[in-house]
């Protein structure tokens, strides 16, 4: 079987362009509605799980699906976004962003390298490896998390994990090997 990786819907700070990482903010009027769309996408789907981030933008898109599908959630804080510490509200434009991106063993001021990040995914996932080799599993999570979980199942060059991205409410498809 699967597993299901989906990144949450829209918020202002998407639109804004600005880093969100820890911060626990809120879907606007478009993430719920890519949110409702998505579980309306999945409404057939059989999951054993739905795991989710502790952050409020993930929950509310994991919850929209949870009622469609009559499931509750497993929330898991492993799952939480990157803390990108005092960049945390600011551009995704500005230089410092840039430079520190590409220094993965390197901490944000006040925050969380790429490695203490992957660390803490890999461990979640080889948790849930087995049950996602017997049933699908879904997991509702963020944009930098789909960087982490992606390197999980396919080998990346350090350029191909910066620019990987998937878009609000979209869903991947990993099998275990």
């Amino acid at each position: 079987m699967s597993l299901y990786f989906t990144r949450h819907g829209e918020t202002d700070y998407n639109l804004a362009y600005l880093i969100q990482g820890s911060l626990d903010i809120s879907l606007n009027e478009t993430g719920f509605k890519q949110a409702k769309e998505l579980a309306e996408k999945l409404k057939d789907k059989k999951f054993s799980s739905i795991y989710v981030s502790p952050l409020l933008r993930a929950r509310q898109t994991a919850n929209e699906i949870a009622k469609v599908l009559g499931m509750e959630l497993k929330i898991d804080n492993r799952l939480r976004e990157e803390n990108y510490g005092l960049m945390e509200g600011t551009s995704r434009h500005l230089e410092a962003y840039k430079k520190q991106r590409v220094r993965f063993a390197y901490c944000y001021p006040k925050g969380e390298s790429y490695l203490k990040v992957a660390a803490r995914v890999y461990s979640f996932l080889d948790e849930i490896k087995e049950e996602a080799t017997k049933n699908d599993v879904l997991v509702v999570a963020h944009g930098g998390m789909s960087r982490i979980v992606n390197s999980y199942f396919f080998d990346m060059e350090n350029d191909e994990f910066i620019s990987y991205s998937i878009s609000n409410c979209q869903l991947v498809k990993y099998d275990f090997k």
